[in-house]
C-alpha cells in the first residue's frame, strides 16, 4: 500500500481531532489536522517489515488524501491507536444519532 510517511513529531488526540505537530523546525506544511468524522479507514501498520518489533506506526486515510497518511516510529503504537480508533468511534456513533 503506497502512503505518505510522517514521522518526528507528536499526534495529538483532541474530541474531534487528530492532530500531527512536526518537530522539525520550519516543517509546518508536515503539520496535520485531521476531522475525527473524516477518516474513511485508520489501521494499525507496519512501516518496516524487515525487522521486527520496530517500524510500528498508524495509517490514516480520509476522502482528501490520496494515499494513507502513516504516523510512524511510534513507541506505544498500540496504545495511540486504541485511544484514537475510540474517540472515532464515540464521535462518529455521536454523529450518526444526532442526523436519525
Amino acid at each position: 500500500m503506497p502512503t505518505d510517511y510522517i514521522r518526528n513529531g507528536v499526534l495529538y488526540v483532541t474530541e474531534n481531532y487528530l492532530c500531527f505537530e512536526s518537530s522539525k523546525s520550519g516543517s509546518s506544511k508536515r503539520n496535520k489536522v485531521i476531522k475525527l468524522t473524516e477518516i474513511t479507514d485508520i489501521q494499525k501498520y507496519k512501516v518496516l517489515s524487515v525487522l521486527p518489533g520496530s517500524g510500528m506506526g498508524i495509517a490514516v486515510s480520509t476522502p482528501s488524501t490520496q494515499k494513507p497518511l502513516v504516523f510512524g516510529a511510534m513507541v506505544h503504537r498500540d496504545e495511540a491507536f486504541e485511544t484514537i480508533f475510540n474517540q472515532y468511534v464515540k464521535i462518529t456513533s455521536a454523529a450518526s444519532n444526532s442526523e436519525s
